[in-house]
Protein backbone atom coordinates (compact mmCIF):
# COMPACT_ATOMS: atom_id res chain seq x y z
CA UNK A 1 0.00 0.00 0.00
CA UNK A 2 0.75 1.74 0.16
CA UNK A 3 2.46 -1.93 -0.44
CA UNK A 4 2.83 -1.32 3.54
CA UNK A 5 -0.57 0.32 4.78
CA UNK A 6 -1.69 3.17 3.20
CA UNK A 7 -4.44 5.39 3.77
CA UNK A 8 -5.80 8.36 6.63
CA UNK A 9 -3.78 6.54 9.56
CA UNK A 10 -0.28 5.44 7.38
CA UNK A 11 -1.57 1.95 7.61
CA UNK A 12 0.28 -0.49 5.43
CA UNK A 13 -0.02 -3.52 3.88
CA UNK A 14 2.72 -6.90 3.55
CA UNK A 15 2.18 -10.22 2.41
CA UNK A 16 -1.53 -9.07 1.82
CA UNK A 17 -3.36 -7.09 -0.57
CA UNK A 18 -4.39 -3.92 1.32
CA UNK A 19 -6.67 -1.90 -0.88
CA UNK A 20 -7.92 1.74 0.80
CA UNK A 21 -9.79 4.89 -0.42
CA UNK A 22 -7.53 7.95 0.63
CA UNK A 23 -4.31 8.78 -0.51
CA UNK A 24 -1.57 5.87 -0.38
CA UNK A 25 1.88 6.00 0.75
CA UNK A 26 3.48 4.43 -1.89
CA UNK A 27 1.40 5.96 -4.40
CA UNK A 28 0.73 9.72 -5.93
CA UNK A 29 -2.92 11.14 -5.62
CA UNK A 30 -5.07 12.00 -8.17
CA UNK A 31 -6.41 15.29 -7.76
CA UNK A 32 -3.42 17.00 -9.24
CA UNK A 33 -2.82 18.65 -12.67
CA UNK A 34 -4.20 16.41 -15.00
CA UNK A 35 -7.05 14.88 -13.00
CA UNK A 36 -9.17 16.90 -15.13
CA UNK A 37 -8.49 15.02 -18.07
CA UNK A 38 -10.01 11.55 -16.56
CA UNK A 39 -12.90 11.40 -18.59
CA UNK A 40 -15.16 8.65 -19.67
CA UNK A 41 -15.97 5.22 -18.51
CA UNK A 42 -13.92 1.69 -17.18
CA UNK A 43 -12.03 0.27 -20.26
CA UNK A 44 -11.97 -3.09 -18.71
CA UNK A 45 -10.33 -4.60 -21.84
CA UNK A 46 -6.99 -5.31 -19.96
CA UNK A 47 -5.35 -4.29 -23.01
CA UNK A 48 -3.11 -7.96 -22.09
CA UNK A 49 -1.55 -8.47 -25.45
CA UNK A 50 -0.07 -5.22 -26.02
CA UNK A 51 3.68 -5.12 -25.43
CA UNK A 52 5.18 -1.81 -23.90
CA UNK A 53 8.83 -2.42 -24.26
CA UNK A 54 11.48 -4.50 -23.51
CA UNK A 55 13.61 -3.43 -20.97
CA UNK A 56 16.83 -6.44 -21.27
CA UNK A 57 19.20 -3.76 -21.24
CA UNK A 58 21.56 -6.25 -19.32
CA UNK A 59 22.01 -7.65 -22.60
CA UNK A 60 25.58 -7.23 -24.73
CA UNK A 61 26.71 -8.90 -27.33
CA UNK A 62 27.28 -12.17 -25.78
CA UNK A 63 23.67 -12.59 -24.48
CA UNK A 64 22.10 -11.50 -21.20
CA UNK A 65 24.42 -12.17 -17.68
CA UNK A 66 23.41 -15.67 -16.85
CA UNK A 67 23.39 -14.56 -13.26
CA UNK A 68 20.69 -13.03 -14.03
CA UNK A 69 18.53 -15.24 -15.64
CA UNK A 70 15.05 -15.77 -15.07
CA UNK A 71 13.06 -19.19 -14.51
CA UNK A 72 10.70 -20.50 -17.26
CA UNK A 73 7.29 -18.33 -16.82
CA UNK A 74 4.57 -20.97 -16.03
CA UNK A 75 1.60 -18.18 -15.58
CA UNK A 76 0.03 -20.56 -12.86
CA UNK A 77 -1.30 -17.95 -10.71
CA UNK A 78 -3.59 -14.56 -11.10
CA UNK A 79 -3.26 -10.95 -10.82
CA UNK A 80 -4.79 -9.17 -8.04
CA UNK A 81 -4.92 -5.64 -7.15
CA UNK A 82 -7.08 -2.80 -6.53
CA UNK A 83 -8.56 0.60 -7.90
CA UNK A 84 -9.19 3.92 -6.79
CA UNK A 85 -11.23 6.20 -8.67
CA UNK A 86 -9.87 9.01 -10.70
CA UNK A 87 -12.79 10.97 -11.12
CA UNK A 88 -15.00 13.28 -9.28
CA UNK A 89 -17.74 10.82 -9.88
CA UNK A 90 -15.73 8.11 -8.07
CA UNK A 91 -12.88 8.89 -6.04
CA UNK A 92 -14.36 7.81 -2.70
CA UNK A 93 -14.58 4.24 -4.54
CA UNK A 94 -11.90 1.08 -3.68
CA UNK A 95 -12.48 -1.96 -5.69
CA UNK A 96 -10.84 -5.40 -5.62
CA UNK A 97 -9.91 -6.71 -9.35
CA UNK A 98 -8.69 -10.24 -10.63
CA UNK A 99 -7.86 -10.98 -13.84
CA UNK A 100 -5.43 -14.02 -15.40
CA UNK A 101 -1.69 -13.79 -16.03
CA UNK A 102 -2.33 -11.52 -18.91
CA UNK A 103 -4.89 -9.51 -17.95
CA UNK A 104 -7.63 -10.68 -19.91
CA UNK A 105 -11.29 -10.95 -18.69
CA UNK A 106 -10.63 -9.03 -15.35
CA UNK A 107 -13.51 -9.17 -12.53
CA UNK A 108 -14.29 -6.88 -9.86
CA UNK A 109 -13.42 -9.20 -6.47
CA UNK A 110 -15.25 -7.02 -4.90
CA UNK A 111 -18.71 -7.89 -6.63
CA UNK A 112 -18.19 -11.01 -6.61
CA UNK A 113 -17.54 -11.67 -2.95
CA UNK A 114 -21.26 -10.09 -2.68
CA UNK A 115 -20.42 -7.79 -0.12
CA UNK A 116 -22.69 -4.84 -1.48
CA UNK A 117 -25.74 -7.59 -0.50
CA UNK A 118 -24.45 -7.22 2.79
CA UNK A 119 -23.88 -3.46 2.81
CA UNK A 120 -19.70 -3.31 2.93
CA UNK A 121 -17.76 -2.59 0.51
CA UNK A 122 -13.78 -2.04 0.23
CA UNK A 123 -13.91 1.78 0.12
CA UNK A 124 -12.52 1.67 3.23
CA UNK A 125 -10.16 -1.15 2.96
CA UNK A 126 -9.87 -4.72 2.26
CA UNK A 127 -7.24 -7.28 3.30
CA UNK A 128 -7.22 -10.60 1.01
CA UNK A 129 -5.01 -13.66 2.26
CA UNK A 130 -2.08 -14.52 0.17
CA UNK A 131 -3.75 -18.07 -0.83
CA UNK A 132 -7.06 -15.40 -1.63
CA UNK A 133 -8.98 -17.97 1.69
CA UNK A 134 -9.81 -15.39 3.88
CA UNK A 135 -10.62 -11.99 3.53
CA UNK A 136 -10.87 -8.83 6.41
CA UNK A 137 -13.12 -6.06 5.28
CA UNK A 138 -12.83 -2.60 7.33
CA UNK A 139 -16.01 -1.53 7.86
CA UNK A 140 -15.68 2.07 8.59
CA UNK A 141 -13.58 5.56 8.66
CA UNK A 142 -10.52 5.36 10.90
CA UNK A 143 -9.97 6.35 14.03
CA UNK A 144 -7.24 7.47 16.60
CA UNK A 145 -7.16 3.81 18.18
CA UNK A 146 -7.19 2.10 14.62
CA UNK A 147 -9.59 0.51 12.41
CA UNK A 148 -12.66 -2.35 12.79
CA UNK A 149 -13.01 -5.38 10.37
CA UNK A 150 -15.24 -7.93 9.60
CA UNK A 151 -13.81 -11.21 8.78
CA UNK A 152 -15.13 -14.07 5.91
CA UNK A 153 -14.07 -16.77 3.72
CA UNK A 154 -14.28 -16.93 -0.03
CA UNK A 155 -15.71 -20.20 -1.47
CA UNK A 156 -15.19 -21.45 -4.91
CA UNK A 157 -17.04 -19.28 -6.82
CA UNK A 158 -14.92 -16.24 -4.45
CA UNK A 159 -18.08 -15.48 -2.86
CA UNK A 160 -17.23 -14.40 0.62
CA UNK A 161 -19.52 -16.25 3.90
CA UNK A 162 -18.98 -13.56 6.68
CA UNK A 163 -18.27 -14.46 10.19
CA UNK A 164 -21.24 -13.69 12.12
CA UNK A 165 -20.93 -12.35 15.55
CA UNK A 166 -17.44 -11.69 15.09
CA UNK A 167 -15.87 -8.21 14.13
CA UNK A 168 -12.53 -6.87 15.08
CA UNK A 169 -12.63 -3.31 16.66
CA UNK A 170 -9.79 -0.47 17.17
CA UNK A 171 -6.41 -2.72 15.36
CA UNK A 172 -4.12 -1.21 13.98
CA UNK A 173 -1.86 -3.54 12.07
CA UNK A 174 -3.47 -6.85 10.51
CA UNK A 175 -2.22 -9.70 8.62
CA UNK A 176 -2.58 -13.15 7.41
CA UNK A 177 -0.23 -16.03 7.18
CA UNK A 178 -2.38 -19.42 6.13
CA UNK A 179 -4.79 -20.28 8.54
CA UNK A 180 -3.42 -17.30 10.79
CA UNK A 181 -4.27 -14.06 11.44
CA UNK A 182 -2.20 -11.68 13.11
CA UNK A 183 -3.24 -8.45 14.72
CA UNK A 184 -2.31 -5.48 17.07
CA UNK A 185 -3.76 -2.94 19.37
CA UNK A 186 -3.08 -0.58 21.71
CA UNK A 187 -2.39 -1.82 25.03
CA UNK A 188 -1.41 1.19 27.65
CA UNK A 189 0.81 4.36 27.04
CA UNK A 190 2.92 6.68 29.51
CA UNK A 191 2.94 9.97 27.81
CA UNK A 192 3.17 9.31 24.38
CA UNK A 193 4.75 6.30 24.56
CA UNK A 194 2.42 3.11 24.25
CA UNK A 195 2.71 -0.71 24.18
CA UNK A 196 1.15 -2.87 22.04
CA UNK A 197 -0.86 -6.60 22.16
CA UNK A 198 0.04 -8.38 19.97
CA UNK A 199 -2.63 -11.59 18.90
CA UNK A 200 -2.71 -14.53 16.55
CA UNK A 201 -6.21 -16.19 15.56
CA UNK A 202 -6.70 -19.76 14.06
CA UNK A 203 -9.22 -18.88 12.19
CA UNK A 204 -9.96 -22.80 10.54
CA UNK A 205 -9.44 -23.47 14.25
CA UNK A 206 -11.67 -20.86 16.43
CA UNK A 207 -12.79 -17.29 15.07
CA UNK A 208 -13.54 -16.28 18.41
CA UNK A 209 -10.09 -17.55 20.36
CA UNK A 210 -7.41 -15.37 20.73
CA UNK A 211 -3.96 -15.88 21.68
CA UNK A 212 -1.06 -12.86 23.13
CA UNK A 213 2.10 -13.35 21.73
CA UNK A 214 3.54 -10.27 22.63
CA UNK A 215 3.85 -7.15 24.23
CA UNK A 216 5.70 -4.30 22.70
CA UNK A 217 7.95 -2.69 23.34
CA UNK A 218 9.04 -4.30 26.32
CA UNK A 219 8.36 -2.40 29.29
CA UNK A 220 11.82 -1.74 29.80
CA UNK A 221 12.26 -0.33 26.17
CA UNK A 222 9.17 1.83 26.37
CA UNK A 223 11.10 5.24 27.45
CA UNK A 224 11.22 7.53 24.38
CA UNK A 225 9.02 4.57 22.03
CA UNK A 226 7.48 5.82 19.28
CA UNK A 227 6.16 2.04 17.95
CA UNK A 228 2.67 2.61 16.34
CA UNK A 229 1.89 -0.87 16.49
CA UNK A 230 3.09 -2.29 13.32
CA UNK A 231 5.25 -5.40 12.42
CA UNK A 232 6.02 -7.69 9.59
CA UNK A 233 5.20 -11.53 9.89
CA UNK A 234 6.87 -14.43 7.94
CA UNK A 235 4.91 -16.54 5.38
CA UNK A 236 4.69 -19.45 7.82
CA UNK A 237 3.59 -17.34 10.53
CA UNK A 238 6.66 -18.73 12.90
CA UNK A 239 8.48 -15.54 12.88
CA UNK A 240 7.28 -11.43 13.67
CA UNK A 241 10.25 -8.83 13.01
CA UNK A 242 9.35 -5.29 15.01
CA UNK A 243 10.35 -2.38 15.40
CA UNK A 244 11.21 -0.37 18.06
CA UNK A 245 11.89 3.44 17.43
CA UNK A 246 12.88 6.48 19.43
CA UNK A 247 13.89 9.72 18.08
CA UNK A 248 17.42 8.35 18.37
CA UNK A 249 17.33 4.90 17.38
CA UNK A 250 15.71 1.65 16.71
CA UNK A 251 15.46 -1.61 18.01
CA UNK A 252 15.35 -4.61 16.11
CA UNK A 253 13.47 -7.63 17.81
CA UNK A 254 11.94 -10.78 16.62
CA UNK A 255 9.07 -13.40 18.34
CA UNK A 256 9.73 -16.45 17.53
CA UNK A 257 7.08 -19.14 18.00
CA UNK A 258 8.11 -21.45 20.85
CA UNK A 259 11.14 -18.50 22.02
CA UNK A 260 9.47 -15.72 22.63
CA UNK A 261 10.73 -11.73 22.01
CA UNK A 262 15.00 -11.84 20.71
CA UNK A 263 16.31 -8.56 20.13
CA UNK A 264 18.60 -9.34 17.29
CA UNK A 265 20.20 -5.50 16.85
CA UNK A 266 20.43 -1.73 18.59
CA UNK A 267 21.33 0.89 15.84
CA UNK A 268 22.03 4.32 17.15
CA UNK A 269 24.29 6.74 15.74
CA UNK A 270 26.12 8.13 18.95
CA UNK A 271 26.95 5.65 21.95
CA UNK A 272 25.46 2.13 22.35
CA UNK A 273 22.23 0.55 24.25
CA UNK A 274 21.72 2.52 27.55
CA UNK A 275 24.06 5.19 26.19
CA UNK A 276 22.49 6.50 23.21
CA UNK A 277 22.01 9.81 22.14
CA UNK A 278 21.33 12.67 19.18
CA UNK A 279 18.12 13.62 17.95
CA UNK A 280 17.91 12.90 14.27
CA UNK A 281 16.71 9.59 14.07
CA UNK A 282 14.58 8.79 10.57
CA UNK A 283 13.50 5.13 11.95
CA UNK A 284 9.88 4.50 11.83
CA UNK A 285 8.00 0.93 12.39
CA UNK A 286 6.80 0.40 8.68
CA UNK A 287 10.62 0.72 7.03
CA UNK A 288 11.86 -1.91 4.90
CA UNK A 289 11.61 -5.32 5.93
CA UNK A 290 10.90 -8.56 4.61
CA UNK A 291 11.80 -12.36 6.27
CA UNK A 292 12.24 -15.32 3.45
CA UNK A 293 9.87 -18.19 3.14
CA UNK A 294 11.83 -20.44 4.52
CA UNK A 295 12.08 -17.90 7.74
CA UNK A 296 15.53 -18.31 8.12
CA UNK A 297 16.96 -14.49 7.26
CA UNK A 298 15.52 -11.40 8.00
CA UNK A 299 16.32 -7.54 6.08
CA UNK A 300 15.87 -4.41 6.88
CA UNK A 301 17.43 -1.50 4.76
CA UNK A 302 18.51 1.42 7.10
CA UNK A 303 20.11 5.23 6.57
CA UNK A 304 22.22 5.76 9.66
CA UNK A 305 25.66 7.67 10.23
CA UNK A 306 26.81 8.07 6.73
CA UNK A 307 25.70 4.61 5.27
CA UNK A 308 23.06 3.38 3.40
CA UNK A 309 22.79 -0.85 4.56
CA UNK A 310 20.87 -3.45 4.45
CA UNK A 311 21.33 -5.70 7.70
CA UNK A 312 20.74 -9.21 7.02
CA UNK A 313 19.80 -11.07 10.28
CA UNK A 314 19.89 -15.33 10.83
CA UNK A 315 16.79 -15.80 12.28
CA UNK A 316 18.51 -19.31 13.22
CA UNK A 317 21.39 -17.74 14.56
CA UNK A 318 20.03 -14.21 16.71
CA UNK A 319 23.05 -11.78 17.23
CA UNK A 320 24.78 -12.89 13.70
CA UNK A 321 23.98 -10.52 11.29
CA UNK A 322 25.61 -8.66 8.16
CA UNK A 323 25.79 -5.46 7.14
CA UNK A 324 26.31 -4.68 3.50
CA UNK A 325 26.85 -0.61 1.76
CA UNK A 326 24.75 0.39 -0.67
CA UNK A 327 25.83 3.86 -0.67
CA UNK A 328 27.53 6.12 1.30
CA UNK A 329 28.29 9.93 1.64
CA UNK A 330 32.25 11.51 2.92
CA UNK A 331 30.61 13.16 6.23
CA UNK A 332 27.57 13.72 7.83
CA UNK A 333 24.09 11.77 7.58
CA UNK A 334 23.40 10.18 4.50
CA UNK A 335 19.56 11.05 4.57
CA UNK A 336 20.92 14.85 4.71
CA UNK A 337 23.77 14.57 2.08
CA UNK A 338 22.49 11.76 -0.47
CA UNK A 339 21.80 14.58 -2.84
CA UNK A 340 24.63 16.43 -2.94
CA UNK A 341 26.69 16.72 -6.13
CA UNK A 342 28.46 12.94 -6.91
CA UNK A 343 27.44 11.97 -3.86
CA UNK A 344 25.42 9.20 -5.44
CA UNK A 345 26.79 6.90 -8.33
CA UNK A 346 24.42 6.43 -11.68
CA UNK A 347 23.31 2.69 -10.66
CA UNK A 348 22.65 3.80 -6.76
CA UNK A 349 19.45 5.50 -5.04
CA UNK A 350 18.13 7.94 -2.26
CA UNK A 351 16.28 5.56 -0.58
CA UNK A 352 14.48 2.07 -0.14
CA UNK A 353 11.04 2.18 0.05
CA UNK A 354 7.80 -0.52 0.82
CA UNK A 355 8.19 -4.17 1.32
CA UNK A 356 11.17 -6.13 -0.04
CA UNK A 357 10.31 -9.67 -1.24
CA UNK A 358 12.39 -12.61 -1.31
CA UNK A 359 12.28 -14.73 -4.44
CA UNK A 360 10.34 -18.02 -3.56
CA UNK A 361 13.48 -19.61 -3.63
CA UNK A 362 15.05 -17.50 -0.65
CA UNK A 363 18.06 -17.00 -3.00
CA UNK A 364 17.55 -13.09 -3.35
CA UNK A 365 15.88 -9.90 -2.80
CA UNK A 366 13.89 -7.92 -4.73
CA UNK A 367 13.29 -3.93 -3.65
CA UNK A 368 11.94 -0.42 -4.61
CA UNK A 369 14.74 2.31 -4.90
CA UNK A 370 13.43 6.05 -5.64
CA UNK A 371 15.27 9.20 -5.57
CA UNK A 372 13.59 12.94 -5.84
CA UNK A 373 16.50 15.39 -5.21
CA UNK A 374 15.57 18.76 -5.40
CA UNK A 375 16.65 19.92 -9.21
CA UNK A 376 19.01 23.05 -9.24
CA UNK A 377 18.45 23.28 -13.13
CA UNK A 378 16.97 26.66 -13.40
CA UNK A 379 15.80 26.15 -17.08
CA UNK A 380 13.73 23.08 -15.30
CA UNK A 381 12.79 24.98 -12.26
CA UNK A 382 12.94 28.57 -13.34
CA UNK A 383 11.74 30.09 -9.82
CA UNK A 384 14.51 28.49 -7.93
CA UNK A 385 15.17 25.06 -6.53
CA UNK A 386 12.11 22.39 -7.21
CA UNK A 387 11.31 18.52 -6.57
CA UNK A 388 10.92 16.79 -9.57
CA UNK A 389 7.40 15.94 -10.70
CA UNK A 390 7.86 12.47 -10.90
CA UNK A 391 10.92 10.98 -8.44
CA UNK A 392 12.86 7.93 -10.38
CA UNK A 393 11.68 4.49 -9.19
CA UNK A 394 13.05 1.14 -10.14
CA UNK A 395 12.89 -2.47 -8.82
CA UNK A 396 16.28 -4.17 -7.95
CA UNK A 397 17.39 -7.58 -7.17
CA UNK A 398 20.07 -8.63 -5.38
CA UNK A 399 21.37 -12.12 -4.07
CA UNK A 400 21.34 -12.93 -0.62
CA UNK A 401 24.90 -15.14 -0.99
CA UNK A 402 26.05 -11.83 -1.66
CA UNK A 403 24.50 -10.20 1.46
CA UNK A 404 25.97 -12.59 3.53
CA UNK A 405 29.57 -11.33 2.20
CA UNK A 406 29.68 -8.39 4.82
CA UNK A 407 30.95 -5.77 2.30
CA UNK A 408 30.35 -2.56 0.07
CA UNK A 409 28.32 -3.69 -2.93
CA UNK A 410 29.13 -2.21 -6.51
CA UNK A 411 26.86 -1.90 -9.17
CA UNK A 412 27.55 -5.27 -10.59
CA UNK A 413 25.98 -6.62 -7.49
CA UNK A 414 22.87 -5.18 -8.23
CA UNK A 415 20.58 -5.57 -11.27
CA UNK A 416 17.49 -3.89 -12.56
CA UNK A 417 13.97 -5.58 -13.14
CA UNK A 418 13.67 -2.14 -14.71
CA UNK A 419 15.83 0.58 -15.28
CA UNK A 420 13.63 3.84 -15.42
CA UNK A 421 15.74 7.13 -16.46
CA UNK A 422 15.56 10.23 -14.26
CA UNK A 423 12.90 12.87 -15.89
CA UNK A 424 9.51 14.10 -16.27
CA UNK A 425 8.76 11.45 -19.00
CA UNK A 426 6.83 8.44 -20.14
CA UNK A 427 9.66 6.04 -19.71
CA UNK A 428 9.89 6.68 -16.18
CA UNK A 429 7.54 4.53 -14.96
CA UNK A 430 6.63 5.61 -11.49
CA UNK A 431 6.47 2.48 -9.31
CA UNK A 432 4.40 2.19 -6.56
CA UNK A 433 3.83 -1.82 -5.27
CA UNK A 434 5.13 -5.30 -6.89
CA UNK A 435 4.76 -8.63 -6.28
CA UNK A 436 6.81 -12.13 -7.22
CA UNK A 437 5.14 -15.18 -9.02
CA UNK A 438 5.32 -18.03 -7.15
CA UNK A 439 7.19 -19.97 -9.88
CA UNK A 440 9.69 -16.91 -9.36
CA UNK A 441 9.94 -16.03 -12.95
CA UNK A 442 7.68 -12.68 -13.03
CA UNK A 443 6.59 -9.21 -11.10
CA UNK A 444 3.81 -7.48 -10.86
CA UNK A 445 3.59 -4.22 -10.88
CA UNK A 446 1.86 -1.16 -10.22
CA UNK A 447 3.43 2.07 -11.69
CA UNK A 448 2.35 5.08 -14.30
CA UNK A 449 1.29 4.21 -17.82
CA UNK A 450 3.06 4.26 -20.62
CA UNK A 451 -0.34 3.34 -22.68
CA UNK A 452 -3.31 5.63 -23.19
CA UNK A 453 -6.81 4.55 -24.61
CA UNK A 454 -5.56 6.00 -27.75
CA UNK A 455 -1.98 4.67 -28.34
CA UNK A 456 1.25 5.36 -26.29
CA UNK A 457 1.42 8.30 -24.04
CA UNK A 458 3.71 11.63 -25.01
CA UNK A 459 5.45 12.86 -22.41
CA UNK A 460 3.34 16.09 -22.45
CA UNK A 461 0.03 14.09 -21.16
CA UNK A 462 0.03 14.54 -17.75
CA UNK A 463 -1.56 10.74 -17.11
CA UNK A 464 2.25 9.23 -16.91
CA UNK A 465 2.39 11.55 -13.74
CA UNK A 466 -1.27 11.01 -11.93
CA UNK A 467 -2.73 7.73 -13.24
CA UNK A 468 -1.40 3.80 -12.22
CA UNK A 469 -1.94 0.58 -14.27
CA UNK A 470 -0.42 -2.55 -13.45
CA UNK A 471 2.15 -4.28 -15.36
CA UNK A 472 4.30 -7.87 -15.53
CA UNK A 473 7.81 -8.24 -16.61
CA UNK A 474 9.80 -11.52 -16.44
CA UNK A 475 12.59 -11.37 -13.44
CA UNK A 476 15.03 -10.77 -15.98
CA UNK A 477 14.03 -7.60 -17.34
CA UNK A 478 12.16 -8.48 -20.81
CA UNK A 479 8.91 -8.91 -21.60
CA UNK A 480 7.34 -5.72 -19.74
CA UNK A 481 3.61 -5.71 -20.82
CA UNK A 482 0.98 -3.01 -19.40
CA UNK A 483 -2.08 -5.18 -18.34
CA UNK A 484 -4.85 -2.46 -17.15
CA UNK A 485 -5.32 0.89 -19.50
CA UNK A 486 -8.07 2.02 -17.62
CA UNK A 487 -8.45 6.02 -17.47
CA UNK A 488 -11.03 6.36 -14.53
CA UNK A 489 -9.56 3.97 -11.77
CA UNK A 490 -6.02 3.96 -10.63
CA UNK A 491 -4.39 0.67 -9.99
CA UNK A 492 -2.32 0.37 -6.24
CA UNK A 493 -1.73 -3.04 -4.17
CA UNK A 494 -0.20 -5.52 -6.80
CA UNK A 495 -0.43 -8.84 -5.47
CA UNK A 496 -0.44 -12.71 -6.82
CA UNK A 497 -3.54 -14.73 -6.03
CA UNK A 498 -3.66 -18.74 -6.70
CA UNK A 499 -4.70 -19.70 -10.18
CA UNK A 500 -8.34 -20.14 -10.93
CA UNK A 501 -9.46 -23.83 -9.86
CA UNK A 502 -9.47 -26.51 -12.99
CA UNK A 503 -12.94 -28.32 -13.45
CA UNK A 504 -16.74 -27.37 -13.06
Amino acid sequence: MVDRWSGQQGWRYAVALFAIAGCGALAACGGEDGDADATGGPDTTGGGDTTVGDTSSDADATGPDPRWAAPVETDQWRALWSYRGRLPTNNDENELWISDPLGASPQSLTNLSGLKGVDLSCNYGCVVSPDLVWLGVVTGPATADGFTLAIGKFNAKLEVNLFKGVTWKDKIDFQFAGTKLFYSERASCVGASCQFDIYRVDLAADPNKRDLIATYPPEADLDQSNYQGHFTVSPSGEELILLNTTIRSVQVHMWKQGLGLVELDFICELGSKGNCSGNGSYYSDIDPVAISPDGRWAVFFTASDRFQRARLYDLKNPGVATLSTLASVPSGKFVQHACDPAALQGWQWQRVFGDPVFTPDGSELLFTTETDCTILDTTVCPDGPCKPSKPRTNIKRVKVATLLEDRELTSDDVFGVTDHPFGDVVANRRVTSFAVTPDGATVLFTASPEDGQSGPLSDGDSRHRNDRELYRVRLDGTHLIQLTNDLAWLAESARVAPPAPVGP
